[in-house]
């Protein structure tokens, strides 16, 4: 496993390591609120992953962050800011028994692939958590935007391309983990219908093979829950599909966005989990006899 992620020393069900606070863009609650909303619900670890959003096609959208209630560029200095407050908060926190980590959720573009090989060399993660939040340079996860995109191309197309998209992030090297498998239908449920939730068969499959092969985890993101969907992301099919293939589960995060939303469905998702695990484990025993 990569070195980076030896850092994760507690039971999955009791860390939250997809954590945006008031860094990004979308998101309020400082890191110290964070840490004390963790405290409070028993958390043993948390991971912020504020958004670093680079494509410069999508200049007047993405390259920022916040510092203090301000937009700023999305800056070397600035993200090594926001880290350092990271390392700060694990100094105050760690006597109390939180151990709290440093990341970055990086939406993932081949056309941006070397900007961000040579960028993220800048700054010292706990891991590297890679996403796919935009296609045709148009963010089909934000609901200001999404409709755009959805308009130009079928359903199948789009799962089509997200995935091919995928593909190369995987195969990028750039990243620990890929974020939330399927969260193309965030907001393609409600545009396309439930059809969408299968049109992963056939291209999915490859994408987990490359994890599998190249060491390179997945999360299981339990933030469209609160979008008022009956899944985690990745869905059951995908989850088993993954857990079948010895895709490794490398974290589960609730995707917060405000400190309300910190821990939310982990323990859940860890209980589904570890239910599907057993399952898998009694049908391999039962064919080996």
């Amino acid at each position: 496993m990569n070195q980076r992620l030896s850092a994760v020393s507690c039971e999955l069900n009791q860390a939250d390591w997809h954590v945006h606070p008031d860094y990004s863009l979308d998101a309020t609650g400082s890191i110290d609120q964070y840490c004390q909303k963790a405290l409070e619900l028993g958390l043993k670890e948390i991971c912020f992953t504020t958004h670093y959003d680079s494509d410069p096609f999508r200049k007047d959208e993405d390259p920022f962050m916040q510092i203090d209630g301000k937009i700023v560029p999305l800056s070397e200095e600035n993200v090594k800011r926001y880290i350092a407050d990271v390392r700060r908060a694990d100094e105050k926190y760690s006597a109390q028994g939180l151990s709290v980590k440093a990341s970055l959720e990086v939406d993932y573009a081949p056309h941006i692939e070397e900007k961000l090989r040579e960028e993220l060399t800048c700054f010292e993660l706990d891991y590297r958590l890679g996403a796919v939040h935009c296609l045709d340079h148009i963010a089909i996860t934000a609901s200001k935007e999404a409709e755009r995109y959805f308009k130009k191309r079928s359903a199948q197309k789009m799962v089509s391309e997200y995935y091919k998209v995928l593909k190369h992030a995987v195969e990028s090297g750039l990243f620990d983990v890929m974020a939330h498998l399927d969260i193309y239908k965030k907001y393609g449920l409600g545009f396309y219908g439930e059809k969408i939730l299968t049109l992963h068969r056939g291209l999915v499959e490859p994408v987990l093979e490359l994890m599998a092969r190249n060491d390179v985890g997945m999360e299981i993101n339990t933030g469209l829950l609160r979008k008022g969907h009956k899944e985690f992301s990745p869905g059951l099919e995908i989850l088993n599909l993954a857990l079948n293939m010895e895709v490794k589960i490398i974290a589960f995060g609730s995707d917060a966005h405000k400190v309300a939303h910190l821990g939310k469905g982990i323990e859940e998702a860890y209980v589904l989990v570890e239910e599907l695990k057993r399952k898998i484990d009694v049908n391999s025993r039962t064919v080996t006899k």
